[in-house]
């Protein structure tokens, strides 16, 4: 416990300023994150083990989608040349199975959305934002802990999650939407107050399917960790998988929400 605390007072102290202050700090913290992502999924594959070149390949991929869009998705271009890259090292790679291209795509698709999401929104929109999308998600995780404690009774996913409720998802999903919702509308959020409400909602949802999705990942290589970069916490897609994974889907609300707007 203690090395937790220490962990966690020791990310707190970094990542405000560099929240706050965005400019090349955020950047270089995003770069960071994305090699962090790279290593912690490919090194989990075993039976067999990922090949090193993989490495190369994924994180070219990575940090180019994390970086190289003028928009805030991904750019699809870059998604349909990593996975035709993928198919044609398969064709060659004993140790690359379908069902492992697969996981090498969909897992790298995901966090650089994510990041490069988390990015965009911090250089052009403002930390407002990423307040937001940290109370949507963190608020879940927490109003999902103290209602799944206090009132849980029916699981909610066994097979990914033994101790997550149906009661405590609800209750998450109450906090995270009230959190977000008043603290959107107290700063003025440039966003329709009805649109907040769907955004944020749909956000206390997703989070908790982000998180359900990286614990199949760990369940499918059968291990309780993706990495140990964080004493206490595990590894970056441990302590921040649903985050990322909000990150994504509010890109992509943000996107609509514009388009309609």
């Amino acid at each position: 416990m203690k090395t937790r605390i220490i962990t966690a007072v020791v990310l707190v102290a970094i990542l405000i300023p560099v929240v706050l202050f965005g400019g090349q700090a955020f950047e270089i913290l995003i770069g960071v994150a994305a090699i962090a992502g790279v290593f912690e999924l490919l090194s989990i594959c075993d039976r067999p083990k990922t090949r090193l070149y993989l490495y190369l390949v994924v994180g070219i991929y990575m940090l180019y989608a994390t970086f190289m869009s003028s928009t805030i998705l991904i750019d699809i271009a870059a998604v349909i040349v990593f996975m035709l890259v993928l198919y044609a090292c398969s064709m060659y790679d004993t140790n690359m199975s379908l069902l492992r291209l697969g996981y090498y795509f969909t897992g790298a698709v995901l966090i650089s959305a994510g990041l490069h999401s988390i990015l965009f929104l911090r250089l052009n929109y403002g930390y407002e934002y990423l307040i937001v999308l940290a109370l949507a998600t963190f608020g879940t995780d927490t109003g999902a802990y103290f209602a799944g404690r206090f009132f849980g009774k029916h699981k909610l996913n066994p097979r990914l999650s033994p101790k997550k409720t149906i009661e405590g998802s609800i209750g998450g999903m109450l906090l995270g939407t009230v959190l977000s919702i008043c603290y959107g509308a107290y700063i003025h959020i440039e966003i329709p107050m009805a649109m907040l409400v769907v955004v944020c909602f749909i956000l206390t949802i997703t989070g908790q399917i982000g998180d359900l999705t990286f614990s199949s990942m760990k369940r499918t290589f059968e291990i309780k960790d993706f990495s140990q970069l964080l004493p206490g916490h595990g590894g970056i897609l441990d302590r921040f998988d649903a985050f990322l994974f909000n990150g994504a889907v509010l890109g992509v609300l943000l996107y609509y929400v514009a388009m309609v707007a």
